[in-house]
Parts: C-alpha cells; sequence; structure tokens
C-alpha cells in the first residue's frame, strides 16, 4: 500500500524503511536488501539508500514508499491518493514513473484519486464514485493504448470527452441530491 502521507520511519534509512515489510515476512538479510536495491532502482533512488527521510524533498520520500510497496512484489499495489500533496511538477513526474513501473513490472494497481486528469492518464478502467450514498455511478473504459504520453494524450479529442463525462457524472450528482 502505497499511502497519500509518506508513514517512513524517520530514525531508518531509505533501505531500511524499503527493507521494513520484508523483515516483518522473515524475509532474510540478503534477500530483504537485494529486492530494496531492485526497488529502489525502479523509483530513482539507489543513490539515496543511506540518507534519511529528514533529508529528501516530499517527491523522494513518496518514492520511497512507492519502493517499499513494489518490494514485497505485491499481486496489487493499492495507491491512495500517493501524489495528492505534491507540487504540480514532482506528481507529473511521478506519474511518468508509475506508468513506466507498470509497463515494465505489470502489477495490478488500484489508484484512488480526485484528480480526474490523473485518473484519465494512468487507468485502464476508471470508476467514478458518487457520496449520495457512496456508490459507483459511472464506469469508463480507457481507449489509450500504452506506453502514454501525457503531452500528446490530454489534448486529445478523446481525452477531453471522458473528462467532460466525469464532470457531468458528477455534475448530475450533486444535482440529484439538492
Amino acid at each position: 500500500m502505497v499511502f497519500q502521507e509518506f508513514n517512513l520511519f524517520p530514525w531508518r534509512t531509505v533501505i531500511k524503511n524499503v527493507t521494513f515489510g520484508l523483515e516483518m515476512a522473515g524475509v532474510d538479510h540478503s534477500e530483504c536488501h537485494e529486492r530494496a536495491d531492485e526497488a529502489l532502482s525502479l523509483v530513482g533512488l539507489t543513490d539515496d539508500a543511506e540518507r534519511y527521510p529528514d533529508a529528501l524533498s516530499g517527491g523522494m520520500r513518496q518514492r520511497v514508499g512507492l519502493a517499499r510497496a513494489l518490494a514485497v512484489e505485491p499481486g496489487v499495489l493499492l495507491m491512495d491518493e500517493p501524489f495528492g500533496a505534491l507540487d504540480a511538477r514532482t506528481r507529473a513526474t511521478l506519474q511518468r514513473e508509475l506508468l513506466s513501473i507498470h509497463s515494465r513490472e505489470q502489477t495490478t494497481v488500484l489508484f484512488v484519486t480526485h484528480d480526474i486528469d490523473e485518473a484519465l492518464l494512468l487507468a485502464d478502467r476508471v470508476l467514478v464514485m458518487v457520496d449520495d450514498p457512496n456508490r459507483i455511478a459511472d464506469q469508463i473504459n480507457i481507449p489509450f493504448d500504452r506506453p502514454r504520453d501525457s503531452h500528446t494524450l490530454e489534448t486529445s479529442s478523446t481525452f477531453i470527452e471522458l473528462k467532460r463525462r466525469v464532470r457531468t457524472t458528477f455534475e448530475d450528482s450533486t444535482a440529484a441530491i439538492s
């Protein structure tokens, strides 16, 4: 699971934060470090393995959280608003990294976001939830091929139409409550 908050142990180095779940699962020391090294390489933090969380930027901390989740080799990666607190530039960088990691690892990702563009860029299928009561109001199969380039994708007529569809779903839901 990758959380919105970083949830890193401040007294543990980057590599020790990444190995934590593996240690708790009883994985032997050498395999812990091997898998942590691979995960840190995936997120571009190999050179930062011995640093502590307080010496990292917000984006780097979030990549440590992603590496920690990937190190346990999950069948499903749960991501709860993982990029919500990041600046736009860092967010875009991590979105590209997630697309790249997904392409290489083929891990199933359940990604929760309030950002429509992010959902349409990252997902193969978007479930639009509304809270009247909580329910799935729409399901959209995303027609874009992979790999995806946000610069060309976000200006395409299909992307704009899908974004309009999601917004209309929210607006119709809000109008039904009033």
